[in-house]
């Protein structure tokens, strides 16, 4: 699984042809969906032995964290420190010996396009992936494509995919009146919550008063819904699969998701990576 089945290589320019790996490559991201932010990316380049992501097999708890908090370093969380891709990887923008990785910061907006310098150190394939928010678990991923070796450009797209570490409730984790199972705040690796929440310009769009996708809350004899819970328990929904989208509602302060359906529902691909070999 080196290629993503829905992702294609279009060769756009052509010049004269290369025996090595290109060294320095432009990469791009743009941002496809409507309402979605992609965090900062982490793009890899590296060898057979890499394999940032699975389709059908359990997310790694670097990819957790990637997911549902998007972190890949300690630099932006010391509570992930050992288990984060900084930690399977190693140090960034070094030849590690079978990669070498680079956190491009910054968050993507919708319909966008940001580029970068990228340094494949001679390595033969590229992974990337970037989560997007706001969500629980949801990310883009491009996994282990052959990185080019003839001057040109070159498009991929990106599927979304769901980690399967944390249930898509769909709550917004700045509220106050659900807590996780103990008493931790909703959000991040190891608590529902959407991630992305709490902060512009994500923020405004978001509801509160949510009952919970992927959270039991009963019904009354007339059919009604039973209060929200005060504490709800985090759970998975199984192994790396293809994201099934937000359900989200249309009340911001009622409804089953504190998620707004008009905005943030996508369709697949939901990113466009370009790679630029620049000619010798």
């Amino acid at each position: 699984m080196k290629l993503n089945k829905l992702a294609t290589a279009t060769l756009l320019t052509l010049a004269t042809a290369g025996t090595a790996h290109a060294v320095d490559v432009e990469l791009s991201i743009t941002n496809l969906t409507n309402a979605m932010y992609f965090t900062p990316r982490l793009a890899i380049a590296h060898d057979s032995t890499v394999d940032a992501f699975e389709v059908g097999e359990s997310a790694s708890t670097a990819l957790a964290w990637l997911a549902e908090a998007g972190v890949i370093d300690d630099a932006q969380n010391a509570a992930s420190a050992g288990q984060n891709f900084e930690a399977v990887l190693g140090p960034a923008d070094t030849d590690n010996g079978t990669n070498s990785w680079h956190r491009f910061d910054g968050l993507v907006a919708p319909a966008t396009t940001l580029s970068y310098s990228f340094d494949t150190m001679d390595y033969e394939y590229l992974s990337l992936l970037t989560m997007l928010i706001p969500t629980n678990d949801a990310f883009a991923g491009l996994d282990s494509i052959k990185i080019p070796t003839e001057p040109g450009t070159y498009n991929y797209y990106l599927n979304a995919y769901d980690a399967g570490t944390e249930l898509n409730d769909e709550l917004n984790s700045t509220r106050t009146d659900i807590t996780e199972q103990g008493g931790t705040p909703l959000g991040g690796y190891g608590a529902p919550g959407v991630a992305g929440a709490g902060a512009p310009p994500i923020e405004p769009t978001m509801g509160t008063g949510g009952t919970g996708v992927a959270v039991t809350v009963g019904f009354d004899q007339d059919g009604n819904a039973l209060a929200i819970p005060t504490e709800v328990v985090d759970g998975t929904d199984g192994p790396v699969h293809i994201h099934r989208n937000v359900l989200g509602d249309t009340s911001a302060t009622a409804g089953a998701s504190d998620v707004d359906s008009r905005i943030h529902r996508w369709l697949n691909p939901v990113a466009r990576v370009t790679i630029t070999v620049p000619a010798p």
